[in-house]
């Protein structure tokens, strides 16, 4: 079997129009859930209460992580992501590059067949819409309060408990 790896576009990121992003499915039967962790400090408990939380939903995750959240994610893992999994959820972006990086993953993903969602803080919120305008792509977000870095694992947890909702509307067509 052939595999196609697709690269990213080293040209100047202007883009004249929004690209909408690709539909979600209408339910998470039978669905992967990727649960990218960017690699933030404490991201990843966040992350580990979304996983139980679609686990208790009957929901199949299998997680990644970044190397670094300063830099967009390796293109193997991007291919990888695509291979297995049918959705995803990029988390927990709370400062500048971060929110770049993980916008410019939720397009990549996007563009590989893989729809999602970015969990973001409060703060990055216009970043974000920034971010999107500027690449052309209509992304889904979430947000949560800001910081994270400060916050209990269960303070954390409970950030999770309130989005997760959210989160399987931002990655499903349900409303």
């Amino acid at each position: 079997m052939s595999t196609t790896t697709v690269l990213r576009d080293p040209t100047a990121e202007a883009a004249p129009v929004r690209r909408a992003r690709r539909t979600p499915p209408w339910s998470l039967d039978d669905i992967t859930v990727a649960l990218m962790d960017i690699g933030k400090m404490r991201g990843d408990e966040f992350i580990d209460r979304l996983e139980q939380l679609f686990a208790e939903r009957g929901v199949a995750t299998k997680r990644w992580k970044k190397p670094t959240n300063t830099r967009t994610a390796p293109v193997e893992m991007l291919q990888e992501i695509a291979e297995e999994a049918d959705v995803v959820v990029v988390a927990l972006s709370d400062c500048g590059s971060c929110t770049s990086c993980s916008t410019h993953d939720l397009n990549d993903l996007d563009a590989r067949g893989v729809p999602g969602v970015s969990v973001l803080t409060e703060e990055f919120r216009s970043a974000f819409a920034g971010q999107c305008e500027t690449i052309g792509f209509d992304g889904a977000s979430i947000f949560v309060p800001h910081p994270v870095q400060n916050r209990t694992a269960d303070q954390l947890y409970a950030m999770a408990e309130n989005v997760i909702e959210d989160v399987i509307c931002a990655i499903t067509r349900r409303k």
